[in-house]
Formats: C-alpha cells, structure tokens, sequence
C-alpha cells in the first residue's frame, strides 16, 4: 500500500490471488472440528445475537457512508460488510464498487481492532501479555499436505454449483469435511505466511494513484465506520452476557469482527473459552463470505431506505 501511494504500480496476478483465496478457505475448513461441533447445541441464542449484531453493523455503517460520507450504493453496502478483508472488498470491486473506498473502511476496521482491543482488553482485566513465547516454528512439510490436491475440483464443483466465491467456499467445505472424518490440514508457516502476503498485497495494490487527500478524506469516513463497529459489537456482546451468562469477556472477543486468528489466540491466551470464540469469529466470517455477493447483488444496485 505505501510503494502504491508512493507511485509504484505492482500488480498481483489474479491466478495467484485466486488461489490464496482458496487456501483461505482450507484455514477455515480445518478450524471445524467434533469438539466444536459437539458445543454448538449450547449456542443459538449467542449465534442469532451475532448476527443481528452484523446485520445492525452493516445497516447504520452503509447509511453513514451513503449519506454522510457519499459513497455510492454498492460501495457502501460493500464497505460495511463486516467480514474477511481478503474476500469481500475484491468481491465487491469486481462487481463495480469503488476500488479505495471499500478497502479504507475494511483497513481501518481490522487494523484498529487488531492493534486497539487486545492491549485495552488486557489492560482491563489486569492480565500482562508474554509476547516471549509466541515463536516461528519452522515446518518444511506441514501436514495432510495432500488436501491441497482437493482445491482444484473442490473449486470447480462450487464453480458449477454456483457457489459464491467458488475459489474459496468449495475448498472450505472440502476441508471441513475431511477435518471432521480426521484429517486436520497443518499447513507449513511459510505457505500460511505466504497465502496472507499475497491476499494483503492484492489490497495494497489498488491504492496506487490514490491522491493523500483522498486518504485522508475517506479515512476519516473509515473511521467513524469503524467507531460504529465497535460500539454495536459492545452492545451485542452485553447482550449476550445478560441473556446466555455467557462471560462478557468471552462474548466481546467472540463478536468483534477483528482477525480470527488473532481474536482467538488471544482468549487462548486468557484463558477465556478459545473454542467459544473460534467457533462465532469463523460463524461470522463463513455467513459474510458466503452471502457477501447476494447482498451486494441485491443492495448494493438499489437505494438505500
């Protein structure tokens, strides 16, 4: 994103971004697990409050960018998707949304939570981060590294099937359903490492030519999407702790949209129910990812109420 606004032009090239999106849906497949499913009678009222805590976030966020910041319909909706900042914002570009400010808003939202939440939640429940033992483990080979030969006809088959993203959602249900009969994919640190560089880089190129300016006016915008963000994901998180006795420390990790992985090894961390959290971060992330290009189709090309 720097070298793009500083005037370099890169480009990604979609063969390579399309099969990072699918070892996207590889990572999340094998996150399904017996154990999580075995939990998951004990959670609908928590998952129907997360995703009425998405819907709110989605409706009041598009309102703001349509009416206040004045971006188009599609753009809006697309920008107030709370979901994977490697899928939805090239999604929504493709179908026509404005390339900078889909991306700003996601940018904001992820990297404010990632950076903001765990040192202020730490800090709230007096626990002192070790950051000592979080270390690179070297694997060459990973393992189950045959479930990559799955992707191909996985896509494929959602392709006929008409899936949404069929690069992502035919992998992932390929790979939950082999995680499930037992074969939970590893993959190496540097092809997980790889696969994000490359989803980071396709979003970073799209600010080449974008004026400072321009950053700093939709910036602004982003951020007040992001505060609208936050504040309805507190308020979900209140409600789920009142109405489930769910910990409300649980249930803010479990329903702010930052990074799974980073949310998650946090309660890990804390000691919080990572399972808890995993399962409603990944709920959340699969249902926008899958219902992101019906939404768009039907809002992003109408007026907004």
């Amino acid at each position: 994103m720097i070298a793009s606004l500083c005037g370099v032009k890169l480009n990604i090239p979609a063969q390579l971004r399309s099969g990072s999106r699918s070892m996207v849906g590889l990572i999340l497949g094998a996150t399904v697990t017996l154990e999580t499913l075995d939990r998951v009678h004990e959670w609908p009222l928590s998952l129907l409050l997360l995703v009425l805590g998405a819907t709110l976030i989605t409706v009041f966020s598009s309102l703001y960018f349509f009416y206040v910041a004045r971006f188009d319909r599609l753009t809006s909706v697309s920008a107030s998707l709370p979901g994977a900042i490697s899928t939805i914002p090239l999604v929504a570009i493709q179908m026509g949304a404005n390339p900078r400010q889909v991306v700003l808003p996601h940018l904001f939202r992820v990297t404010l939570i990632v950076l903001v939440v765990p040192p202020l939640f730490a800090t709230w429940q007096g626990i002192e981060l070790d950051a000592s033992s979080n270390s690179f483990d070297f694997d060459l080979w990973g393992k189950n590294l045959w479930i990559l030969l799955t992707v191909a006809p996985a896509w494929l088959l959602a392709k006929v099937m008409r899936f949404p993203i069929p690069e992502l959602t035919g992998p992932l249900f390929v790979s939950a359903a082999l995680s499930l009969a037992g074969y939970q994919l590893g993959l190496p640190d540097w092809l997980f490492a790889l696969t994000f560089i490359v989803l980071g880089s396709s979003i970073g190129v799209r600010f080449y030519g974008m004026p400072w300016q321009m950053l700093a006016g939709t910036g602004r915008h982003a951020l007040v999407g992001t505060f609208l963000t936050l504040a309805i994901s507190a308020l979900v998180a209140f409600g789920i702790h009142r109405l489930t006795e769910v910990p409300l420390p649980v249930a803010l990790l479990a329903v702010t949209p930052g990074g799974i992985a980073e949310m998650t090894i946090l309660a890990a961390a804390l000691g919080v129910d990572p399972v808890f959290v995993a399962f409603h971060q990944i709920f959340r992330s699969i249902l926008i990812n899958l219902l992101s290009p019906f939404l768009l189709r039907r809002f992003g090309g109408q007026e907004i109420p």
